[in-house]
C-alpha cells in the first residue's frame, strides 16, 4: 500500500513540471525587463585564505605620525570582524585653591573597528575584491585635550579591487577640526 502511495506521489512530481512546460507560452513577452531574471548564484567559495592587513596613519602638523596595524585572515567569500576598544582618561575640570588644586577626569571610548569580506575574482585569480567596513575613533593627539570638546571620529565602507600582496593607499581625509590627517591603507595577499 505504502510503496502504491510512494510511486504516484513520484508520477505527480514528475507529471507537473510537464503539464505546467504546457501551459506556458512558447515565446517570452518582449516587455519584460532583464531586472526580472534570476541572478547567478555566486560561485563556491575557493578553499583559500586571505591576508587583510589594515595600516592606518594618523598625523597633525608636523608631529611624528601614529601607526595603527589591524591584521585578519579571511576565507574566500567569508566575513572577518576585529573590534578593538579602550576608555582613556581625560581631564575635565580642575577644582580647588589656586595652591591645591584639584583634577577630575572623564573617559573616552577610543575604537578601532574593521570588517572585511574579501572574494578572489574568478576571472583573474591574482585579485581581490574586497567589502571593507573600517570605525576610527582615536584618541585627541592635542596634549591640552580637555579644551578639546569633540573627537575626531572616521568611518568608511569601501569595495575595492585589490592586486593580491600589493599596498593601496584606499583613503585620506583631513579632520575638520584641526590639521590632522588620517591615512588608510589596506593589503590582501592570498596565501598559498
Amino acid at each position: 500500500m505504502f510503496k502504491r502511495i510512494a510511486v504516484l506521489m513520484c508520477v505527480a512530481a514528475v507529471a507537473t513540471p510537464a503539464f505546467a512546460q504546457e501551459a506556458k507560452p512558447s515565446a517570452t513577452p518582449k516587455t519584460e525587463t532583464k531586472a526580472a531574471a534570476k541572478p547567478a548564484p555566486e560561485p563556491p567559495a575557493l578553499p583559500v585564505n586571505i591576508k587583510i592587513e589594515v595600516s592606518i596613519t594618523d598625523q597633525t602638523g608636523t608631529n611624528p605620525a601614529a601607526k595603527k596595524l589591524v591584521t585578519m585572515i579571511a576565507g574566500d567569500r567569508q566575513v572577518a570582524n576585529v573590534r578593538s576598544s579602550a576608555n582613556v582618561p581625560v581631564k575635565s575640570a580642575v577644582f580647588g585653591a589656586p595652591n591645591t588644586p584639584s583634577v577630575s577626569y572623564t573617559y573616552r571610548t577610543v575604537t578601532i573597528n574593521v570588517d572585511a569580506r574579501p572574494v578572489i575574482v574568478a576571472k583573474d585569480s591574482s585579485r581581490i575584491s574586497v567589502a571593507f567596513g573600517l570605525e576610527y575613533l582615536p584618541k585627541t593627539s592635542n596634549a591640552q585635550e580637555e579644551s578639546e570638546p569633540g573627537m575626531t571620529s572616521w568611518k568608511e565602507n569601501l569595495s575595492l579591487i585589490l592586486d593580491s600582496g600589493k599596498p593601496m593607499i584606499i583613503s585620506q581625509a583631513a579632520d575638520p577640526t584641526s590639521d590632522r590627517k588620517i591615512t588608510v591603507e589596506i593589503t590582501a595577499t592570498i596565501l598559498k
